[in-house]
Parts: structure tokens; sequence; C-alpha cells
């Protein structure tokens, strides 16, 4: 089979069975047979078709058609995603609404290929820093929808994204790169390079992979405070090694290093009138006085080693991991009129601008092992995982004067090094009932330990001792699956997750020296259940892939004041509806059909006072309706293989936080609707792509941050990448 022949069957096969599709760059193949898409959802290779919960899998054949090298390029494609940004590198994310809005630990959980990233504390700013890697030379995006605590651990409630990179290949030299140009309406120039290569050696014993890549986004927003255009113009940069030994057919081990740099000037964030939904100024302009620079370094370092024992197989997944974060707010529309409202002139000066310089590290280590059988009867996987976290945050203000100068006064310096070390044991268990039938069951149980200090100086903040904090945690998994045929499959799935707890900082009162609040928030927790149907038609060119949930969330952990300080607390409960539908089409072999849906009614079911929430209102950053559809058709032009394609993206009205919010009061995001067009032409080993993203030029509202407003200043709302032409050109070699 040729080369096109196999990429054509590739990406129809991802349109009979994943949630999205879109083969923009490949044509017609003189077959119309499909294949399955293989993924690793539950820690095994496993068709998609026969994968009893909700998955979507983005080839790299998706991603290359999407023009994507960054998360906000995809993100909108995939069915009960939402998500918040203030750039890249700067993202939080949420599945089928799982959200309290400015989430103060990880509600969905990321992992590259085995490997947790980040922390899981609520100390250490990563509900907001989500991992948005380079998208060049990766297998797949694997989205899990739903809790997969039992697996994946903790803070994975709302489900997993994983980044599953390319694999050494032990049998062939080969590589590929690609070079791509675009021009971004009222923005500046785009542009991006990648290449990789596959190295093997050793007699098909070993193989290295080699790959690196750097895009350059021109920016759109300018800045009329600072006199500058194009502010949140960022550079995404890195590369990976990875190295294949496998001395025999029972062992292999894999060793990989992957590093990756991020360098923005500012934010995508406009300056909004929080009462009219307006722009004060210009649709693309921001009122910042001060630059809002953002760094951000991530290494990770993991050796896989598998062992095929025969009825058993032996996997043991190590890691070591870096993160460094960097950044500025302006947040002189809050401090400055509070500073000179409570501090007198003289003896203080009179403020002109106030910066919050945030810096966030985490060092992590992480062990899994786990076992894994099969037989006739019953399939079984046990296991065992530790981690080890190390972080530090810490917050600036500097002050500035009217003219600019630097003002000599420690308004607030704060440091707040924490830990976090975890061990848990989980196993599941699969009984083969019927040769149709599998009932599959299984249980996690974590224990975690953690420390928390404020170390703080400054004219409003002071010191804290230290903190301490220990719980358990069990989360369940429960699956009935039933293949009626070939082609259908139902499933009900019950499945628990949680994020950890941590400890408090509170005052005492000052007469009987008891703490003024609890000294530790606890864990929550959500209880899913889901069915779901995944069929296709006999000669597989229509398929469907339909999932029902519903979601129980207690105990929702949110922020919090108690006598002035900020803590973590708990609050009440809330629930989550919903359904997801993916309707796959080849009425013709030239012609791919495929659309998406998804409703979503996630609401608090109870008052939280806290949040400024009442009983019935929506969870924040969650369209109650959003969809996709896309078409792709594949034709020759003089014996040269081309495509063109369009797709249509909906995203519905969503609430920025809740109406009663003393500290981020609510801003209505509306709906927003985009078309992108694309088309391509192989051209021997290289495929030439062009593609318009945003044809008509929507300014979508992304998402909306209102802390700024307390004091008369402005919504901070990202805006979506205005219209984009471009161009890149793919080899193959």
């Amino acid at each position: 089979m040729s080369h096109l022949a196999r990429s054509i069957r590739r990406c129809l096969a991802l349109a009979t069975v994943t949630t999205t599709s879109l083969c923009a760059g490949t044509a017609f193949a003189a077959t119309n047979e499909l294949e399955e898409i293989v993924v690793t959802a539950q820690k095994q290779e496993q068709k998609l078709s026969e994968t009893p919960l909700s998955v979507t899998a983005l080839s790299s054949t998706d991603l290359t058609a999407l023009a994507a090298t960054q998360f906000r390029d995809f993100a909108n494609t995939v069915p009960g995603l939402g998500f918040t940004s203030e750039g890249v590198g700067s993202t939080q994310i949420n599945l089928r609404g799982i959200t309290s809005g400015g989430s103060v630990s990880p509600t969905v959980g990321i992992y590259v290929d085995e490997v947790p990233y980040g922390s899981s504390t609520a100390f250490a700013g990563a509900a907001q820093l989500a991992l948005d890697v380079g998208l060049f030379d990766l297998n797949r995006v694997e989205v899990l929808r739903g809790p997969q605590g039992t697996l994946y651990g903790a803070s994975t409630m709302g489900g997993l994204l994983k980044y599953v990179t390319t694999a050494p290949d032990l049998q062939k030299f080969g590589g590929k790169a690609r070079a791509g140009l675009s021009a971004t309406d009222d923005g500046d120039i785009n542009y991006d390079v990648a290449s990789a290569v596959n190295l093997p050696f050793g007699s098909d014993k070993a193989a290295a992979r080699l790959s690196g890549f750097y895009s350059h986004d021109g920016g759109y927003v300018d800045s009329l405070g600072l006199g500058e255009e194009d502010v949140n113009q960022s550079d995404v940069y890195g590369g990976r090694a990875d190295l294949l030994l496998q001395p025999t057919d029972a062992l292999s081990i894999r060793l990989n290093a992957f590093m990756q740099r991020i360098d923005r000037d500012g934010t995508s964030q406009v300056a909004y009138d929080l009462a009219t939904g307006n722009p004060l100024d210009g649709d693309l302009e921001q009122q910042t006085i001060l630059p809002q620079g953002f760094e951000q370094e991530f290494d990770l370092y993991s050796g896989t080693l598998v062992y095929d024992f025969g009825p058993v197989e032996l996997t043991s997944v190590t890691s070591y991991q870096e993160f460094s974060n960097d950044s500025t707010l302006d947040a002189s529309p809050l401090y400055v009129p509070l500073l000179n409202a409570v501090l007198p002139h003289p003896p203080f000066p009179t403020w002109g601008a106030t910066g919050v310089d945030y810096g966030i590290t985490t060092d992590k280590f992480t062990q899994e092992l786990r076992l894994a059988g099969t037989g006739p009867t019953f399939d079984w996987l046990i296991g065992g995982f530790y981690t080890d976290e190390d972080s530090d945050q810490s917050q600036v203000i500097n002050s500035f004067a009217p003219d600019g100068s630097p003002l000599d006064i420690n308004v607030a310096t704060v440091g707040l090094p924490s830990t976090y070390e975890e061990t848990a044991g989980f196993g599941t268990l699969t009984w083969h009932a019927t040769s149709k039938l599998d009932v599959a069951g299984g249980l996690r149980y974590s224990r975690n330990e953690q420390t928390y200090v404020q170390e703080g100086t400054g004219l409003l903040v002071g010191p804290s001792p230290k903190a301490t904090s220990s719980e358990s945690v069990s989360t369940y998994l429960a699956n009935l699956r039933y293949l009626a045929s070939d082609n259908l499959m139902t499933y009900f799935r019950y499945a628990t997750g949680y994020r950890p707890g941590g400890p408090n900082f509170l005052g005492s009162d000052p007469v009987t020296g008891e703490p003024l609040g609890n000294p530790a928030f606890e864990s929550d927790e959500l209880q899913s259940y889901e069915g779901g149907l995944k069929a296709t038609t006999d000669d597989r060119r229509y398929s469907a892939d339909i999932a029902l949930y519903l979601i129980n969330w207690d105990n929702m952990q949110v922020g919090a004041a108690r006598n002035g300080i900020g803590v973590v607390a708990n609050a009440e409960t809330a629930r989550s509806t919903g359904a997801e539908l993916t309707l796959t089409a080849l009425p013709v072999p030239e012609l791919t059909l495929a659309g998406t849906f998804a409703y979503i009614d996630a609401q608090l079911t109870e008052d939280a006072p806290d949040l400024g929430g009442k009983d019935g209102d929506p969870l924040p950053d969650t369209p109650e309706f959003a969809f996709m559809v896309s078409g792709d058709y594949a034709f020759d032009v003089h014996e040269h293989a081309s495509t063109v394609g369009a797709m249509l993206r909906y995203a519905g009205e969503r609430v920025s936080g809740f109406d009663a919010s003393a500290g981020s009061p609510q801003y209505h995001l509306p709906s927003y609707m985009t078309v992108d067009l694309r088309g391509s032409v192989a051209l021997g080993p290289a495929n030439l792509r062009l593609y318009v993203r945003n044809l008509f030029n929507e300014r979508g509202q992304l998402s909306a941050g209102t802390a700024l407003t307390q004091l008369g200043g402005p919504a901070m709302v990202s805006i979506l990448q205005p219209r984009t032409y471009g161009v890149s050109v793919d080899v193959d070699f």
C-alpha cells in the first residue's frame, strides 16, 4: 500500500471512531476500507471504538489539518472541553463544566505519555498554568471525559488531557519537516518551523528520535498605556530526545527528555466595561501601563520499562520534571486607588502604578509500577504510585510614582513554599461474563502529606508558621460493556474523582488563641454516571458516538476570605448533566463529513456564599451548547492529490463567575461562531497547505477576568485570534 493510501486510511478511520474528523491535506484512496484508532485511555492499548468511556483522539493528521501549533488551535473542536486563557502558557481547562471559575487546583489532569504534569496542590498555580505543549511530532492528543481517579489519581475529576508523543521506529530511517507563515488582521506576522528525524541503530534493537520546534505568534492586541502594538506576541520553542531500546522481544526501555520554553510580552486580554459588555477603547486594545511579561520553562525526563513475562506484563514509569513560571500583572486599577485611599500622603507618596510579579517553581518526582494480565475469563491490573513535589510561589508588589519612577516601599513580598507527598495503590478487574458482556471494577487508595508556609513582609502582609495536613482518599470505578456486534457497543460507567485537600493559614483569636476558621480544607469529590453507545454501519461509512452523563460534585474547593486572610474553603454541591453526540459520514469515498455536539447543564445545587452563588446558578466558563461541523473533499489536480475543506465552530453564552461575588464580579460572555477554510495539494514528498482561520473576523470572547473591577477597573476579556491567512509546507523523508 502506498504512503498516500495509508494516510487516507488512517484519516478515514479517525472519521469513524473518534469525535472529530479533520482530514484536510489528504486525498482519495482507492479503497473505502477503514482501520481502527488505538488509544491508551485505560493504560493499555485498546481500539477506541471498544473503549467504554467518552474519548476524543486527535491524530497528527488532525493537528496538521488545523495548522495547530498550540492548545487554542484545537481546543474548541473537542466536545465538552472549556477553557479560559490569557495567552499561550496561561490556560485553565475544564471538562463537562467541572469548574468553579478561578479553580484553586486543576480539575483536569494532564499527562505527557505516561507522566503526570504539574502540581496537584492548591499552592502552585497549576490550575491556571495548564501545559500548552508544542504540537509538532505528536502521535495524537487524547481527551478523556469524566473522572479518571482510579487509574490516573488526583486532580482528574473532570477528565484527562494526554499528549502522546511519537515513539522511535526501530526499523527505518526517516523524518519530517514543517514550515509555516501566516498573517493576522490587525496584528503581526506569525511563523513556525519544526523538524524530526528517526535514527535506527543496533540491528533493529535500538532507535533514537530527535525533534525540535519553534513558533512565533505576532500578536494582535495593542496597549494604549504603553503605546505599543501587538503586546501579546509570543515565542514557543523546544525539543525532544527519545531513545528506544529493545534488546529482546520481551523487554523495551524508552528514555525521553522534553524541554520547552514560552516567552510572551503580554496578554490577549482587552479592556471591557463590566456593565455594558462593550470595549472601553478599541476592540483589540487594553489600557495597561506596565509591561506584563510572561516566561515559562518546563523540563521533563522520563524512563519507561516494559517487560512481557507472557501472561503478565510489568510496566515501570519513572520521571522527574522541573517547572518555572515568571509573570507580571498590571494591577494598577485595583491597587492604586486602594493604596492612595488607605495610606495618607505624607508620610506615604502618591501611587501612580502597581505591578505584581509572580514566580512559581515546581520540582516533581514520580514513580509508577504496575502489573497487568489477560486471560479468557479475567483481565486484571494492579499498581502503585508515588510522587514527591516541592513547590514555591512568590508574589511581590512593585510600586511606581505618577511619573513612572519606582517607589522604595515594600508593599508586600510573599513567599509560599509547599510540599506534597502521595502514595497510592490501585487495581482493576475485568470479568468477561460472556463473549459479548464485560463487567469491570476498580479501586484506588491514596494517602498524601502536605506542608505550606507563608513568608511575608511589607505593609499588607506578615509571616505565618508552617501548616501541615494529611489525608486518605479512595476512588472507585465500575463498568458494564456490551458488544452487541462488531459494529455496535453500549456501556455504562460509574466513576469517582477527587482533588486533594490541604492546610490553611488562618488568624487566631487574640484572647483565646483559638483559630478563626478551619486549619485545613478537605478534598472535594464527585460521582459520575455515564451511559454511551458507539455504532457504525456494516460498510463502515457512517458512525455515531453518543454519551449521556450525570455528575454530582460535593464539597467543592473554592477561594475564600476569613478575617481578611485568603484561604481555601469547601463550598456545598453542584451538578452537571449533559450529552455529547458525534456523527461522521462518508457518503462518497471522496467526501468526509463530521459533526460534534455538546450540551452541558452545570449549576450549583446549594447556595455557595464564598463564591457569591445561589442554588441554580450556572457554573462558570461553560457554554450550555457548543458544536463543530466540518467537511473535506478529496480530488486530483493533474495527478496531484488535493483537498478542500471547511469547519464551522460555535460556542454558546457563558458566565465568568457568580452574580454576588465580591472579588470577581459577574461578566456575561456572548456566544460566537467562526468559520475556517483549508486546502492542500501533494507535490511529491511535500504537502502544501493553505488555510483561513476565523474567516469572518469574529471577535469571540473566550474568557473574562474581573478582579480589577472592584474599584472601578476594567473587565479583562480574552479575544479570539482575528482572521488569519496562512500557508505551510510539510515534507516527509
